[in-house]
């Protein structure tokens, strides 16, 4: 047991872990959880040399969304490439591979830190840019409205959690990229978004195809025809979760393999 994972060891490894990645992603995190501020501020510099007029609160409020969306869209993409981008490296890797650790525990420490720490720090320093942004006169947080949208989406009979929600649909993406940047040599943000499109449409062909010839789908909808809205929302509730935990864990076994199999 102590060869597969020993806490000393783990913990050892996990912050020279947690420091590498200070070093290779720190700055971008830090420029993308501000970027909210920044594209507010560089809009607003364009509004007052073209038209003299500070941008309106809903239009402020919808260049931070918009900024905020792109930032969770760009940090799932580039993170695996900056934090372990260099395995496919022989001399990277092979240091790599040097470490006193055991592969389970440098997996588990690569995990932990994509999947749990950087979208933590990230989502709070988005919402302390949204802070700081509120402070502006006619400003509505994206914060708050994501809390109203909830609440009448509650007052509907929907209970919505978005926070898990967002989380999930970002950890899969992440890990995804993550798996392509310790597989692919060249090209890694190319090839990953190839193979998720071939991955993707051969899927949902099979899964159109399963549907066809069998009434699971007939079953599935009759229900949610029957079913009151809480019911809807459970059966919805259930696919979802099935879908993204399953691919979570299906994107983690592979990048344990892939960790398992690196050779320089």
């Amino acid at each position: 047991m102590n060869k597969i994972f020993s806490f000393d060891r783990f913990f050892k490894y996990f912050k020279y872990d947690l420091v590498n990645a200070k070093s290779n992603f720190g700055l971008s995190m830090l420029i993308l959880g501000f970027l909210p501020i920044m594209a507010y501020i560089v809009a607003n510099l364009f509004s007052l040399i073209f038209t003299g007029e500070w941008v309106a609160g809903d239009t402020g409020s919808a260049i931070s969304g918009i900024a905020i969306g792109a930032t969770f869209t760009i940090s799932c993409i580039i993170l695996g490439v900056k934090l372990y981008g260099s395995l496919t490296d022989k001399k990277a890797g092979s240091n790599w591979i040097m470490i006193p650790a055991s592969t389970f525990e440098k997996f588990l420490s690569m995990f932990l830190i994509v999947f749990i720490i950087v979208p933590v720090c990230l989502a709070a320093m988005l919402v302390v840019s949204d802070l700081i942004l509120s402070l502006l006169p006619g400003y509505t947080t994206i914060t708050g409205l994501i809390g109203k949208g909830a609440a009448e989406m509650a007052n509907n009979g929907f209970k919505v959690k978005y926070l898990p929600m967002i989380w999930l649909m970002w950890g899969q993406y992440a890990l995804a990229f993550l798996l392509g940047a310790i597989i692919f040599k060249k090209a890694k943000v190319a090839k990953t978004i190839l193979w998720m499109f071939i991955i993707g449409t051969v899927f949902g062909i099979i899964f159109t195809k399963l549907l066809g010839m069998t009434d699971i789908a007939e079953h599935f909808f009759s229900g949610i025809s029957n079913a009151s809205i809480s019911g809807v929302q459970s059966r919805i509730n259930w696919f979802l979760n099935i879908s993204w935990f399953g691919w979570v864990a299906v994107l983690a076994a592979g990048i344990f393999w892939r960790l398992k199999t690196i050779k320089h």
